[in-house]
């Protein structure tokens, strides 16, 4: 018809584009159609769902020969709704809208007008008020035709089927009983009582009492049913799960996703699969706060979940009256390593796949679902302020994002007594010790969080004054001037944008913490602190020192030692520097909290490695004799016993002329260090395989330096293996593997062995 149109002439000149839409809208007003070339009635009649007999007798034709340039009168046509759009009108006429705008030659992006009319296709749905036919007698017709089909006992019995259950149980029965049923009288009498407000509980009554086998997985099977009239029938489930849904669920895009599986399957020669159907189906349905957080776990085991449509459709579900159930079921979840232990906002922020502005969105939208449950008396927009605030700065850094603070005001909310329900059970029997929170240590500050202030505490035993950036050092500059702690941390700034890892990276944000200054000695030194357990366990009574590699300054010339720099590509495509300090010092944390959660209490030690840092000052060493570090730290190693004792230096790798290369490895240079590289290789190949290291010797300062300890130095990775890089940065990875280090170091420490001495004195390599 479009093509007839537009040769139409007027006074010699083709008619404009404006004037064929004027004429087509006038046409679909009237119910009217012009015919093609060389179209004949067989295909008109397709076009709008009826047979060659059907459409004569809808349009009054006599002749079943028709001739380009005919007019058609009482085409099926329908208005379009009060504030609807060419999609909802297409939907109620069970068509897809490429289908609608192929009828009525439109494209998609077609501006409605307010009551404008369009045609459609007949057979698909119930006639509506707005439908522009003079088919009354031919929808008498079919009722009769329907009506002879059942019997009167029949059609007494459906009528009394009134809610889902019933329903549901009608629909299992006539399928169960009568082969090819999905079509046929009683199935689809049945059928039409499936409407928007029933349809949920339909389907969830109907999986009651089929388990294993879906409604649509049912009509499927029907191979005794026509395909088209199944496909319809299947169509009809999504389009009111659709409708009840609304935005922003139903979508254009995912009804056409739907229709695409849908007739993918079916043109296929095997058996139809509903496995993709089943899931937007479920996917488009109402959920219990159970069923959201259920499935929110498990989509996010899918890199890049957060912009994808398993973890968009269960999410756009959680609203202001779930919210905090779905939040709770979500912490009650629990799996194996990656997704054992985390916080749905932990989820989203880990998710390094995704783009920063979708993860920071769905967090947003979180907090704003809670507050407005809880109300504003409590969640105050200051509150509010202080969320968004932290939630910008952990994004803003370079660093893992960390969701401990941003958990924590959600926590006070979701559980107004201080607890979870998980943690108000959690006392260990002995000594009634109640679960508490990790204090904080340096490896947190030092990975982006400095103390207020930027104030770093001494580490001479805690008799000398609090270092700030006015606190003098013994570093000169090029003038011979000494300078003061602040100066070494601009110092620190721009050099560490010099790093080759920093070439790609527009305008670089970089975070330092100031030098760890001894005032009394004079000396830039590591950092130590001691971190009690949080509950007795099977670690009770043994140290664990972990040594995040590099992340402190220099000696001899005051520069910042942040370990290896390399520039990948984030999820947005753009150019960040993945720094080793950072990466290790959250690795450590992770750590950390897994052994003080087994009983264990933690010392970290963290400063720079060369050029004057802990090999050349023998710092270790003079550590684990007692006298260096705070003086709770100096005061554990005088008071523990070498045999509950353990060390463990963590490193990544950077190999970027090799991007295929894992370099994970676990170094063991002691005798008594072999056992614990080895349970290290074991545990996470069991846990973690594709960061497995490879147990290998060497002659490490940080192994010499733990005489009569057990010590390896592991290089978790190669941050230029982009599958690696997004284990690294992920907060959920690097909790799983926390776990299997964890594993192993308790493995090493409760085997009973003999107590050796060794003093390998060697001091070939001060390689940290």
């Amino acid at each position: 018809m479009l093509e007839r149109l537009n040769s139409v002439n007027t006074n010699n000149n083709k008619v404009s584009k404006e004037d064929t839409i004027n004429k087509k809208r006038e046409l679909r007003a009237k119910s009217e159609y012009i015919v093609d070339k060389d179209t004949t009635i067989a295909q008109l009649a397709k076009k709008f769902g009826m047979s060659p007999e059907e459409f004569k007798e809808q349009t009054g034709l006599k002749s079943s020969q028709i001739k380009a340039g005919q007019v058609i009168k009482n085409i099926p046509t329908a208005k379009i709704g009060e504030g609807k759009g060419l999609t909802s009108l297409a939907r109620e006429y069970g068509m897809s809208l490429a289908d609608f705008c192929e009828l009525n030659g439109i494209d998609k992006t077609y501006p409605p007008q307010k009551g404008e009319f369009f045609y459609v296709k007949l057979g698909n749905k119930p006639k509506t008020e707005n439908t522009q036919s003079n088919s009354k007698a031919q929808e008498a017709a079919q009722t009769t035709k329907t009506a002879e089909k059942l019997d009167n006992e029949t059609l007494a019995e459906i009528n009394k089927i009134k809610t889902p259950a019933e329903i549901a149980k009608a629909l299992f029965d006539t399928t169960d009983s009568e082969r090819g049923a999905v079509g046929k009288g009683k199935f689809d009498a049945i059928f039409d009582k499936l409407n928007k407000n029933n349809i949920n509980e339909v389907l969830k009554e109907y999986k009651k009492i089929s388990p294993d086998e879906t409604l649509i997985n049912t009509i499927s099977s029907e191979w005794g049913s026509d395909k088209e009239v199944r496909k319809n029938a299947m169509t009809k489930i999504y389009d009111l799960l659709s409708e009840k849904a609304g935005t922003p669920k139903a979508t254009d895009e995912r009804r056409e996703a739907f229709l695409k599986e849908l007739n993918d399957e079916f043109n296929s020669f095997g058996t139809v699969s509903t496995k993709k159907l089943d899931k937007m189906i479920f996917n488009m349905s109402e959920k219990t706060p159970t069923e959201i957080a259920s499935a929110l776990k498990d989509a996010a085991k899918t890199k890049g979940c957060i912009e994808k449509d398993d973890f968009k459709m269960s999410f756009a579900d959680i609203d202001k009256n779930n919210v905090i159930e779905v939040l709770k079921e979500y912490d009650k979840i629990k799996g194996n390593g990656l997704f054992a232990d985390s916080s749905l906002l932990d989820t989203i922020a880990s998710e390094w796949s995704s783009s920063k502005e979708s993860r920071k969105e769905a967090m947003t939208k979180i907090y704003d679902l809670v507050a407005q449950k809880v109300g504003s008396q409590i969640a105050t927009p200051e509150k509010r302020a202080e969320f968004m605030d932290e939630l910008n700065a952990q994004f803003d850094s370079f660093g893992t994002v960390s969701t401990k603070k941003l958990d924590e005001i959600l926590q006070n909310y979701i559980y107004p007594n201080g607890k979870s329900e998980a943690e108000d059970t959690q006392t260990n029997s002995d000594t009634k010790t109640e679960k508490r929170p990790n204090t904080g240590s340096n490896a947190l500050h030092l990975s982006g969080k400095p103390y207020p202030n930027e104030i770093f505490y001494s580490t001479n035993g805690g008799h000398s004054k609090d270092i700030t950036p006015t606190t003098m050092t013994s570093i000169k500059n090029k003038e011979g001037n000494y300078v003061n702690a602040g100066t070494l941390k601009s110092w620190a700034l721009s050099s560490g944008k010099k790093d080759v890892g920093f070439k790609d990276v527009k305008d670089p944000f970089i975070v330092r913490p100031l030098p760890n200054y001894n005032s009394e000695t004079k000396k830039i030194e590591a950092v130590t602190e001691v971190l009690d357990p949080i509950q007795d366990g099977n670690l009770s009574g043994k140290v664990v020192v972990l040594n995040p590699g590099h992340g402190g300054y220099q000696q001899k010339n005051g520069y910042f030692d942040a370990g290896t720099v390399l520039s990948v590509k984030n999820a947005q495509g753009e150019e960040m520097p993945i720094e080793e300090w950072r990466v290790a010092q959250s690795y450590v944390e992770k750590m950390s909290d897994n052994l003080r959660e087994r009983g264990a209490k933690v010392i970290i030690v963290s400063g720079a490695v060369k050029n004057g840092g802990m090999a050349k000052q023998k710092y270790l060493e003079e550590m684990f004799a007692g006298n260096k570090g705070s003086d709770d730290v100096r005061e554990v190693m005088q008071n523990t016993d070498k045999k509950d004792l353990l060390f463990l230096s963590v490193h990544v790798e950077s190999a970027k002329q090799n991007p295929s290369d894992k370099k994970c490895t676990v170094r063991h240079t002691k005798e008594i260090d072999k056992q614990l590289a080895d349970n290290i290789n074991k545990y996470v190949r069991e846990g973690f395989k594709s960061l497995t290291p490879d147990v290998e010797p060497d002659n490490l300062y940080v192994n010499r330096a733990s005489k009569g300890i057990p010590s390896s130095l592991i290089e978790i990775g190669n941050i230029a293996n982009e599958e690696i890089t997004n284990s690294l940065l992920s907060e959920y990875d690097q909790k799983k593997y926390a776990e299997c280090i964890a594993n192993a170091i308790e493995a090493t420490l409760l085997d009973e062995r003999s107590n050796p001495n060794d003093t390998n004195k060697s001091e070939s390599d001060t390689r940290q």
